[in-house]
Formats: C-alpha cells, sequence, structure tokens
C-alpha cells in the first residue's frame, strides 16, 4: 500500500491510499480465512493434534471474518476522507493508527518524551531479526504507556523497546525525512526531542536500543 502525506499550517497527515489500503485489508481478510479453513481440514487427518488445529483454525477464522466485516465500514470512511489514517499531528499531539484495522491511538504531547524517523527499523530477538522499513517512532512516558490495558496496548501497538522504552511506530513515505522532521518540530514543544537517524535497532536479546548515522536536518 502506497503511503502518502500532506500538510498544512495545523496539521500533519500520512495516510494510505484509499483503493490499496482496500485490497490489502480484503486480501488479509481472505488470507486469514484461508489459514482457518486449511487447519480444519487438517485437523481432520489421523495423527496430529485435533484440538490446537481446532483452536488456531478458529482464531484465525475469527480474525478474518472481524477484519472483513470492519473494512465493509471502514471503506466508506476510506472514500471519504481520501484513505486510510496512519498519522497525524498538530500542536496538540500525535494519533497513530499502529496496523489497518487497529484503533486510533491519540497521544498528547506531554506523554511523548521523544519522536525518531529511522530510515531502517530492526528489530532483534532470540531466533529472529525483523526488518521493518521506515519507521515513525514515537516514545511514550511510562504513565501513558502504563495508563493502558493489556488489550489496549495490543488495540493501537504499545510495545517496549530492547531498552525497555515504551513507543508506537507506523512507516512514513519514502524520501519525505526532511519534510516530516520540519513539520513535527514546527508541532513538538521545546520538551520533546525530534530526530533522525538512519538505522534503530531495538535489540531483545541485549536488552538496549542502538542508533547508528545520524544525518540532521537543517
Amino acid at each position: 500500500m502506497r503511503l502518502k502525506l500532506r500538510h498544512s499550517v495545523t496539521e500533519l497527515l500520512i495516510y494510505r491510499e484509499r483503493w490499496g489500503a482496500i485490497a490489502y485489508g480484503s486480501t488479509l481478510g481472505v488470507a486469514c480465512v484461508a489459514v482457518a479453513v486449511g487447519s480444519y481440514f487438517l485437523s481432520n487427518q489421523a495423527g496430529v493434534p485435533k484440538p490446537f488445529f481446532i483452536a488456531f483454525s478458529l482464531l484465525f477464522g475469527l480474525a478474518g471474518a472481524a477484519l472483513l466485516l470492519r473494512l465493509s465500514a471502514e471503506s466508506k470512511e476510506f472514500a471519504a476522507k481520501g484513505g486510510a489514517h496512519v498519522l497525524s499531528a498538530d500542536s496538540w499531539g500525535i494519533s497513530i493508527t499502529a496496523n489497518l484495522g487497529a484503533r486510533k491511538q491519540r497521544v498528547l504531547w506531554t506523554s511523548i518524551k521523544e519522536v525518531v524517523l529511522a530510515k531502517r527499523f530492526k528489530t532483534i530477538d532470540i531466533g529472529e531479526s525483523s526488518y521493518l522499513g521506515r519507521a515513525v517512532i514515537v516514545f511514550l512516558t511510562d504513565d501513558e504507556y502504563d495508563s493502558l490495558s493489556v488489550l489496549d496496548r495490543i488495540n493501537v501497538g504499545a510495545s517496549r523497546s530492547g531498552g525497555d522504552r515504551p513507543f508506537l511506530y507506523v512507516p512514513y513515505p519514502e524520501r519525505q525525512e526532511e519534510l516530516l522532521i520540519g513539520v513535527l518540530r514546527e508541532f513538538a514543544p521545546d520538551s520533546v526531542r525530534v530526530r533522525s537517524e538512519q538505522v534503530a535497532v531495538f535489540d531483545f536479546k541485549k536488552h538496549a536500543d542502538s542508533y547508528s548515522n545520524a544525518k540532521p536536518f537543517h
């Protein structure tokens, strides 16, 4: 799904193109349902753990159905707004929709510690590394993170970094770093640092975060 950006003196908006968002959501929903159907048929094979496959099938089936049903309602909103919301910022704070179908989370600037734009965002965990591409990483205060229930954190995509810093993140459009940094700095208060990095790594094995090749914007 192609990401786009628009801004004015009062708001910054990153969004996904309408038809791309609808196509992606439909594909993801259908894929979940297909996995559910496949798991159900596998549960009828001899020698397989039937309860596990049935539970797996039910989980993906419900997720796929929920996504397709929600997409049906959200497609009208996409049409009205010209696309699917990813991130918006203004003088009050930042709103993030971590994934298609996720709940939009509004965070006031007073609940934000730092905003980092990373051209390459990587996480390292036991047995695997994930390359997440370009990312706007919004570090939250501990109080803001602690105010969210476990279910809320899942719904909005809130987590903790390798260095145990609470954060939210979303992708941003290619070659828009300088514009994003400039606009975010205009909206952010002096107490919130806004910076850019070539690479951001959250290493959960070492319980540390690292950054490299900072590129300043003027």
